[in-house]
């Protein structure tokens, strides 16, 4: 069963503390899936420290820019993967950020995270669908 039932509708948004459509990242806000926002939400709260969306959908051609995998979760109709990276436009996030947001993804039951070798995170909850993983390019 998919963690999100279903995406995010204009009004959902006000529900979000930490995040809005209009941040860098989110090319199809309306793709996101609802629960996944929420449980991003908890975590950025959990983590205490600044998480910058850098991708969230992605059609094939922005994918395989990235480097994203063949089937990945960016890719989904609805979407429920985001990576972060910093403050500024491809720059990294700091290790202790990225640390922080690790412990609370993992605290809150995210079982695939990756850790980039550009200084992003990536967090999904497509586990009913694909298997548990962390991963870390350096």
């Amino acid at each position: 069963m998919p963690f999100s039932s279903r995406p995010m509708r204009a009004e959902d948004w006000k529900s979000i503390k930490h995040f809005k459509p209009t941040d860098r990242g989110f090319r199809a806000p309306e793709r996101m899936g609802y629960e996944f926002m929420l449980w991003l939400d908890k975590v950025r709260e959990r983590a205490g420290v600044p998480m910058y969306v850098r991708s969230t959908v992605r059609d094939a051609a922005q994918n395989a820019a990235a480097g994203g995998a063949s089937k990945s979760a960016h890719m989904d109709a609805l979407c429920e993967a985001a990576d972060f990276a910093g403050e500024e436009e491809g720059s990294p996030m700091p290790g202790k950020h990225r640390l922080a947001i690790v412990k609370a993804a993992l605290e809150l039951g995210c079982t695939r995270i990756g850790v980039d070798e550009n200084g992003s995170v990536h967090l999904d909850r497509t586990e009913d669908r694909r298997p548990s993983s962390l991963w870390v390019k350096v």
